[in-house]
Parts: structure tokens; C-alpha cells; sequence
């Protein structure tokens, strides 16, 4: 059985026992080293499953550790997933990410603390009480462990952390004050927007943003963008997949909006699949008609005069005169450099893009 006397009484209003304020007054030596190890890990390109995996290598150093899951919460289904599991079984697992352990150890005691960690052995109520112990924990060996809720700086709540061990001295203090001390750290790990949201905080007032999650999952990030930035299996996010197949990590492009105007558009792919699609409103960048652009983009993909008139349905004279014209809007002198002034301020239209002004 677990230990449970040094369970001790609920604190005034309900809730955990109340743990040290600044866990830098906890930690020794081996602790501040496992935070600057782990903090690099952290914050390394590497995908959040590996980050993970290693992180608790490190935790291992401090804790005897028996067992261990790290979960994340779907930022639209809010369902919970498993990012990493070490030596729990496939039905222990299983519950951990089900409503019921949400509801009987995440919403009573992980979440009031915000991410501090909770020890059997801090708990309000006895241990042998709760499924997790009764069925899974005790039969298993694991008689103590902590649980801590993951919650990023902005208060969101983005998964937790448990880990459990065969020995009733630990986790001790100082362990729990690490893993308090980098749960916000240990949240950006495995929030999928964590890299998205940050890129959204550095735009332009005028500029709103999605992401775009796998499973045609769309997430708001920055104001209040059109139905049309929001539509999964639109035109728009076909482009940007195709844009971005590939190696390809940032593409820019104009969209044509319903009132008449264009989207400046620019798509980043960031961590975890995640991809950011950001969008202004213009009217007519650098005074061009559509069919300028459409030359525009026509240069860019290589094509002649004569190629791009025969797409076009025009004259190599027409497209001569629209050449013209697009250099002296841009304030350049050749047509190399206005292929060079397309891409960098994606002035280019997409297939989809066309498709989409013909139909109307």
C-alpha cells in the first residue's frame, strides 16, 4: 500500500497543501544543474516527444523514477494525447487520459496549483481512495509520485506530467520544486501553438493570423479573421499546402478578398506540423491591376512574352505594355529584378487564387 500518513487535512477553501513560494530556496547543486540541462533541452529544434524523453532523463537524477507519462491537450478537441510513456501499461496510459482521471486528480488538485506539483503524500484525502492508487498505482509497485498540470505563462492549460516511483522518501522536496519551477517551460514544450503564438505576438495591428494544425484544424491566433481564412478545405489552405510541401518553410502570396481587394498573405511552418498563415488587407500593392499580377507571376514561373500571351489569350505586344507598366510601379529596371520584388513581397497569385476570381 501507499503511504499515507503523511496525508494531511484540506487547507482553508479546499485545495492541496501549501508549498514553498520560491523553489530556488529548495534546490542544491545537482538540482540547478538539472535545470540549466534541461532548460537546453527544452528549448532545442528537436521534436516534442525527444525533448521530452530527454527531460526526464534528467528528472531521472533527482527522482528514482518507476514510471513516467508525459500528456498534451488538443488545442481543438481538447482531447488528451501521450506525447512520451515510460513503463506505464497500455491500460494505466489509457486512464491517465481519460475523463475520469481529469476529473478525479486534474481539476481537484493539478490545475488550483497551477502547475506546482502534487505528491501523494500532499494530498487532502487518503490515496487508497482514488482509482489511479487503488487499481493501477499500488498493484503495480509505484508507491509514491507527483502529478503536475502543465499551464503555460498566459494561463493556458495544455497537459500534465506524472511521474511515479517505488520508494516513499521520494519525490522529495527539492524534486518537487525543479518540476514546479519548469513546468512553464515544460508546457511550451508540448504546446503545439507554443511557437505559433509567439510568432502571432510580433506582427502588425492590422495583421491577423491562423494556425493550421493537422486534420484540417484551423486555430485562430491574432484578431478576427474572415469565415475564408477559416475554412479548412478552402482555396487558401490548399495553396499554402502546396507552397509549403516540401522542405519549403515560408511562402508569401496575395488572396483575393470578397470585397475587392487582396490578402497579403505569408504562411511560416513552425514547430510540431504547425503551420502559421498570416494575412493583411490591401487594396492594390503598388498600384498593379489583377491581370498585371498575373504577368507578374507568369515572370516568376519563367515564361516569355510570347509564353505568358499565349497563356493569357493575349498579344506578345499586350504583354510587352503590361511588363512595362509593372516595372515602372515597382521603381525597378528589369525584369529580373521584378521577379526578385515578387517573391520578396509575394506579389504572386496562386492557381487557386485564379480559379477562385474566374468564378465570380
Amino acid at each position: 500500500m501507499r503511504d499515507c500518513s503523511a496525508t494531511v487535512p484540506p487547507q482553508p477553501g479546499g485545495g492541496v497543501r501549501a508549498m514553498p513560494a520560491s523553489p530556488g530556496a529548495l534546490v542544491g547543486g545537482q538540482a540547478l544543474a538539472a535545470i540549466s540541462r534541461i532548460s537546453a533541452v527544452a528549448s532545442s529544434a528537436a521534436p516534442a516527444a525527444e525533448r521530452m524523453q530527454e527531460i526526464l532523463e534528467h528528472l531521472g537524477t533527482l527522482i528514482p523514477i518507476e514510471g513516467a507519462m508525459v500528456s498534451a491537450v488538443d488545442p481543438a478537441s481538447g482531447h488528451r494525447r501521450v506525447v512520451t510513456n515510460q513503463g506505464y501499461s497500455a491500460s494505466l496510459v489509457a486512464y491517465l487520459n481519460g475523463g475520469e482521471f481529469h476529473a478525479e486528480m486534474i481539476e481537484p488538485f493539478g490545475l488550483p496549483r497551477r502547475g506546482w506539483p502534487v505528491r501523494e503524500r500532499d494530498l487532502p484525502v487518503d490515496p487508497r481512495s482514488l482509482r489511479c492508487v487503488a487499481e493501477y498505482f499500488d498493484p503495480a509497485g509505484l508507491v509514491e509520485g507527483l502529478l503536475s498540470t502543465l499551464v503555460t505563462a498566459d494561463g493556458r492549460y495544455v497537459g500534465f506530467i506524472d511521474i511515479s516511483d517505488g520508494d516513499y522518501d521520494h519525490p522529495s522536496d527539492e524534486a518537487c520544486a525543479v518540476v514546479g519551477y519548469l513546468a512553464p517551460t515544460l508546457a511550451n514544450v508540448i504546446d503545439p501553438l507554443q511557437s505559433a503564438r509567439l510568432l502571432a505576438s510580433t506582427l502588425a495591428d492590422d495583421c491577423v493570423a491562423v494556425g493550421l494544425l493537422p486534420d484540417d484544424v484551423v486555430i485562430p491566433l491574432r484578431g478576427v479573421p474572415d469565415p475564408e481564412l477559416l475554412d479548412p478545405r478552402g482555396g487558401l489552405h490548399r495553396t499554402v499546402g502546396r507552397l509549403l510541401g516540401g522542405t519549403r518553410r515560408t511562402a508569401a502570396f496575395l488572396w483575393p478578398t470578397s470585397g475587392g481587394g487582396w490578402y497579403a498573405c505569408r504562411s511560416f511552418r513552425c514547430r510540431d506540423q504547425v503551420v502559421v498563415l498570416t494575412a493583411t488587407v490591401v487594396e492594390r500593392p503598388h498600384d498593379l491591376t489583377r491581370r498585371e499580377l498575373e504577368v507578374l507571376t507568369l515572370l516568376v514561373d519563367g515564361g516569355s512574352n510570347a509564353e505568358i500571351a499565349g497563356t493569357l489569350q493575349v498579344t506578345a505586344r499586350t504583354v510587352k505594355a503590361h511588363v512595362e507598366h509593372i516595372l515602372e510601379k515597382l521603381g525597378i529596371p528589369t525584369r529580373a529584378a521584378a521577379v526578385g520584388r515578387a517573391i520578396q513581397d509575394g506579389l504572386l497569385l496562386s492557381p487557386e487564387a485564379l480559379a477562385g476570381l474566374d468564378s465570380r
